[in-house]
């Protein structure tokens, strides 16, 4: 497991939730509390409600006392994925209370999250990590870097869509930023 705790100079109050990684089987507790999450008013609501958290390689937690605020996980799917590379933002969701108008993109929780997720994936003996965003690969390049200069690592974006899952979903063609580990 890793924890990060909050960062208490973030302007959003909730934004200093503490940050916690681990493999699924070590935090059972928490994984009821996921699975009890309503996301019934939220427009990928498909993408959360059937998660099997159980094929993650590690979940990562964004919390604030006992209340999970957000989530996302690494995931190595092997039919999808290139050997040795992961996925690390994987269905990544914040509770509406973290979400900030305006373009700060890499705030401290995302940070801590890449942070966790990347030295998990080396641990496991990834050599490869990405992110995908299916729209505005100009606001993606934007987090990339804000990752970037925050956590010293170089990432790259596709110029074009590439296929993350199912080809013949749309929604599977995505931006893919990407990092060596």
């Amino acid at each position: 497991m890793i924890f990060t705790p909050g960062n208490n100079k973030e302007k959003n109050r909730k934004g200093d939730c503490d940050v916690l990684t681990f493999a699924p089987e070590e935090r059972i507790d928490i994984i009821k509390k996921l699975k009890d999450i309503d996301f019934n008013n939220e427009a990928l609501k498909e993408n959360y409600q059937t998660i099997n958290w159980f094929d993650f390689d590690c979940i990562t937690v964004l919390m604030k006392g006992d209340d999970i605020l957000g989530f996302s996980s690494i995931w190595h799917r092997y039919e999808y994925y290139r050997k040795g590379e992961v996925r690390v933002l994987n269905r990544y969701w914040e509770d509406p209370s973290l979400r900030q108008p305006g373009h700060k993109l890499a705030k401290t929780h995302i940070i801590s999250t890449i942070n966790h997720q990347l030295a998990f994936a080396k641990q496991l003996g990834y050599t490869s990590a990405f992110i995908s965003k299916e729209k505005n690969p100009r606001m993606f390049r934007k987090l990339l870097d804000g990752i970037e200069n925050k956590t010293n690592t170089v990432w790259s974006l596709s110029d074009k869509k590439v296929c993350v899952c199912k080809e013949e979903n749309p929604s599977c063609w995505q931006y893919k930023g990407e990092t060596k580990l």
